[in-house]
């Protein structure tokens, strides 16, 4: 069982090294992975739950190895139902049925932006849908990261349309719940994250190039909205659940 679910990583991260996507690659895949392990040691979680969680990190974003360039918009609704369906494939390739492949599998499937609430509660008893939050958070967070962030400033420079794109997931960040974190331990991650990212929008470089693609005002107003999204994360009035399952 084990050496078949290193084999499903093994194949995750082969693939994620042939993606298109700056955005999405081997990189960002890293890095949730990175979240979900660092998550989990604080969490009480089984040794079945924590091998999930892991997988699920690896797989999470699968499906955007297959357009041949990055996409903002459609990607976003259907990508974890199509890596789902994925790893679902690949696990029956791999002779594994249930268990904590079947558990990663749903955790994907249970992200989905339209669909994923109503999968949560069909698919997971509410001990464990803090499952899904721990893989949907550490993907959050890396929304954050200067390495992504850089790698879309270069799509932005290309074209209008990713300039255009660059400037929705921005407000996407801002003005919906993506960053709402679900799980406390999560939380401390999110708030240092956000220091350090209003830190390096602000370095001279990085600001001036913000200035030049959208004009002082658009910048100020972001960076003022970043600044007031910190504070509500930092404040008693922020909706998280407590570490543990």
């Amino acid at each position: 069982m084990h050496d078949k679910v290193n084999a499903l990583i093994f194949i995750a991260k082969n693939k994620m090294k042939k993606s298109r996507d700056p955005v999405h690659d081997l990189g960002h895949v890293l890095r949730v992975v990175d979240y979900v392990k660092k998550f989990s040691a604080e969490m009480r979680l089984t040794a079945a739950q924590r091998q999930a969680v892991i997988l699920a990190a690896w797989w999470h974003d699968i499906s955007r190895t297959i357009p041949k360039s990055p996409s903002f918009f459609w990607m976003t609704m259907v990508d974890d139902t199509v890596s789902a369906l994925m790893l679902w494939f690949f696990t029956i390739r791999c002779g594994l049925f249930g268990g904590s492949v079947g558990i990663a599998t749903r955790i994907i499937l249970c992200k989905n932006i339209g669909t994923g609430a109503i999968f949560t509660k069909l698919l997971f008893n509410k001990k464990n849908r803090i499952l899904v939050d721990i893989v949907a958070d550490a993907d959050s967070i890396d929304m954050l990261s200067q390495k992504r962030t850089a790698a879309i400033m270069k799509l932005a420079e290309a074209s209008k349309m990713y300039r255009f794109g660059y400037r929705m997931a921005i407000w996407w960040v801002i003005k919906t719940t993506e960053l709402h974190v679900k799980t406390e331990v999560a939380r401390k991650y999110l708030k240092e994250m956000l220091k350090s990212f209003i830190a390096w929008v602000r370095e001279k470089i990085i600001f001036d190039w913000h200035v030049k693609q959208f004009g002082i005002k658009w910048v100020e107003k972001t960076l003022k909205q970043v600044d007031e999204l910190l504070q509500y994360i930092s404040s008693p009035n922020y909706k998280s659940i407590k570490a543990g399952v």
